[in-house]
């Protein structure tokens, strides 16, 4: 039987883009349908316990156009629909359009215990770099990483309250194949990124950093994807 998929809101269109498009060998097919009364654009990334986690965003029609365009022109990210493949400088998503989607895909998961990651956290950059990167080399497939608040407070009286607002930047990914636990491995940042992606490099100490292009040679390059809201799978 079909499960419900398990669906992450996105920030943006650029965000979307960004993660269907950039660094992928072959862009992932679009899905655009009806959910909860909004037409959405959406992409199965993932499964975790036998349901698929389905990014998305809302409030978008494609009309006649067929694919979505995504490059980078002068460190600023064009992302916009199109009727046909022109720009050979662009990549391109097919728009798959749904007239009758499985009633499946309607009815969001219930997020319970089986359906979160553990998450793992790192002392810094370097360590997430070395993890995301790795893997990406040596299994040939790009492995975004996610970035989110995180809200924490803490006491000053009883009466009042300091609430101080973190970032987590992280991507979910198992080392081995027979584990039965899936992780989230993570950092905590003081401030939000404003940079599409984390560049790092294997011949070189120092520290990692962020980029809006991914053209200079010796890097490996991450691309960061925003959501909406705090990711709802990562036990903390």
């Amino acid at each position: 039987m079909l499960k419900s998929p398990i669906y992450i809101k996105l920030k943006s269109l650029n965000d979307f883009a960004r993660l269907v498009c950039s660094l992928e060998r072959i862009p992932i097919p679009i899905y655009e349908y009806n959910y909860q009364n909004t037409d959405i654009f959406a992409a199965q990334l993932d499964t975790l316990n036998g349901h698929s986690i389905t990014y998305y965003v809302d409030n978008i029609k494609s009309g006649e156009n067929q694919y979505l365009s995504y490059k980078i022109n002068n460190n600023i990210e064009e992302a916009v629909m199109v009727g046909s493949i022109k720009d050979t400088s662009a990549l391109y998503s097919p728009i798959i359009k749904l007239s009758v989607p499985p009633q499946s895909f309607l009815k969001p998961a219930k997020i319970g215990p089986t359906t979160k990651y553990t998450g793992i956290g790192l002392r810094d950059l370097f360590s997430l770099s070395k993890l995301v990167a790795f893997h990406t080399i040596y299994e040939e497939s790009t492995l975004p990483l996610f970035l989110f608040p995180k809200t924490e407070s803490s006491d000053l009286d009883l009466s009042d309250k300091e609430f101080k607002m973190e970032y987590v930047l992280g991507s979910h990914l198992n080392l081995t194949d027979s584990s039965d636990t899936s992780y989230f491995y993570y950092v905590l940042l003081e401030q939000e990124i404003e940079k599409y992606f984390m560049k790092f490099s294997m011949q070189k100490s120092t520290a990692p950093s962020f980029s809006n292009h991914i053209d200079e040679h010796g890097f490996i390059y991450l691309k960061i994807i925003k959501l909406h809201d705090m990711y709802p799978l990562i036990k903390f």
